[in-house]
């Protein structure tokens, strides 16, 4: 279907971009011959309204005949002859209207120059919709890449907390056979729940909390007391959309490159809050200076700052403040509800 006849706004909005080029062809009638303003725009109102709605016709035309693929000389020839066709069937209703006002000999001297701008706005009307087609294909195509991107991203996420996970659970066997057991059970549960999350393209806020608090649970069979946790959530967060997959390496990192990196351990801290039309969250976490540099900006974060970037363009932001002995990522997301 056009996208004018898709709702009556969208119509009466066409409508009204008619009123100006009626008013032209109303003066141009009553330059060219005897008629009033009046008779002129009598005569024509039945032959404007005949134009406005065939106007939408080359929708169809520019669909079947797409600039990329069709020739030249098939779309010239077949928009030409359209126009032609259309001119002398816009000046036959408004030649049938003027003889049922008794004005068909003061109509007549502006038929030429009529026909003449009714072939030139159906002329207008055919490159509007060509370029109106070259911009949604221009959006869709713009989608896809971006979709194409998320997804080649969240393959490269996907791999990269599993490897780290596996390699806890073999260095666990050795040492506790029973908790590498329940970090075999935990990691299963994550990873089913990881799996159905990332086939969407955003989630509550609260299920993505949720999946960060079982990867927790997982490196807490490893780490025990050196791993802990302080949350501190507002409750308006939980239904904010937000991309899949997002927290969830950002934590971690923290676990990787600071809690691992520390004989004693250390505090994450989460924090999110819902400011006006901006959902803020932030992590952050103590890290060794003098332990070896393992890449803090690695891959995980150059993800998310690419998935940022996909899908909100500058709107989002990402903040990384690193003080003596601690690490911080803050995140700016526009507040997008699910409904």
């Amino acid at each position: 279907m056009h996208p004018v006849l898709q709702n009556w706004r969208s119509l009466l909005v066409w409508m009204a971009a008619w009123i100006p080029l009626g008013a032209i062809l109303v003066l141009v009638a009553h330059l060219s011959g005897p008629l009033t303003i009046a008779q002129s725009a009598a005569v024509l109102a039945p032959a404007i309204l005949v134009l406005a709605l065939v106007c939408l016709a080359p929708f169809y035309v520019c669909r079947s005949l797409p600039l990329r693929s069709a020739s030249g000389a098939k779309i010239l020839l077949n928009h030409l002859a359209a126009a032609v066709i259309l001119s002398g069937g816009v000046m036959l209703v408004g030649r049938f209207t003027a003889s049922l006002l008794g004005l068909d000999r003061g109509f007549a001297p502006a038929v030429p120059m009529l026909a003449v701008i009714t072939l030139m706005i159906y002329l207008l009307a055919v490159a509007l919709h060509y370029a109106a087609l070259e911009l949604e294909a221009a959006r869709r195509a713009e989608i896809l890449v971006r979709e194409a991107q998320l997804k080649a991203l969240k393959s490269q996420v996907n791999p990269h907390f599993l490897f780290n996970s596996l390699n806890s659970i073999s260095a666990l066997t050795a040492v506790n056979p029973e908790e590498a057991r329940q970090m075999c059970i935990r990691l299963a549960d994550f990873l089913r729940t990881s799996l159905r999350l990332g086939e969407r393209a955003s989630v509550p806020f609260a299920e993505e909390m949720a999946l960060t608090r079982m990867y927790l649970d997982v490196e807490q069979v490893r780490f025990g007391s050196k791993l802990r946790v302080q949350q501190n959530v507002d409750a308006n967060c939980a239904d904010c959309d937000v991309p899949a997959l997002l927290i969830q390496p950002l934590v971690e990192n923290a676990v990787k490159h600071g809690i691992a990196m520390m004989a004693e351990g250390g505090e994450i801290v989460m924090s999110g809050q819902r400011d006006g039309e901006w959902l803020r969250f932030v992590i952050s976490n103590p890290f060794d200076p003098e332990a070896p540099s393992a890449g803090r900006n690695g891959l995980g974060l150059r993800n998310i700052r690419e998935r940022l970037e996909s899908r909100y363009g500058g709107a989002a932001r990402m903040e990384i403040k690193v003080e003596t002995c601690s690490y911080r990522v803050a995140l700016t997301l526009p507040v997008r509800v699910l409904r």
